[in-house]
């Protein structure tokens, strides 16, 4: 007679993460939700070193996202208008093209529809700054 006898055992539910809420208007995507549970659940000395890791690895998108957070503390007194990046040198809009790599790129078009951009080499290395969105224009 075998003395271990198997018994499914009950697998209590993973409990929920907290996710940070948003304004009205600024709920993340599904695919941003489980990057964005995952990054709330890290430990403060795990978030310092996947940040220390970025900034040696992907210094573009770390400075980007430094900007960014840097740009927040400020008040605004319409905090609807996010800022935009520009190249500081020839005024053109830049971003970042995950398709074409983690650099900034110029382009031109409107940024507000998918594939009504183009991207275009001015002869210089985009230098990364921010200004508030400018208006739409209107007809």
């Amino acid at each position: 007679m075998d003395p271990i006898i198997p018994q499914p055992a009950l697998i209590p539910p993973a409990p929920l993460i907290p996710v940070p809420t948003s304004p009205a208007g600024a709920i993340p995507a599904r695919w941003q939700q489980d990057r964005i549970a995952r990054l709330t659940a890290l430990a403060p000395e795990d978030a310092a070193a996947g940040l220390l890791w970025l900034a040696m690895n992907f210094p573009a998108a770390c400075d980007a996202m430094l900007d960014k957070i840097q740009y927040d503390a400020i008040d605004d007194p319409d905090p609807g208008r996010e800022p935009e990046p520009f190249c500081a040198e020839c005024g053109a809009d830049i971003g970042i093209f995950l398709r074409y790599g983690l650099d900034w790129r110029h382009f031109r078009g409107d940024s507000t529809a998918v594939g009504q951009i183009e991207l275009f080499d001015p002869g210089h290395q985009p230098i990364v700054a921010w200004r508030l969105t400018r208006a739409p224009a209107t007809r």
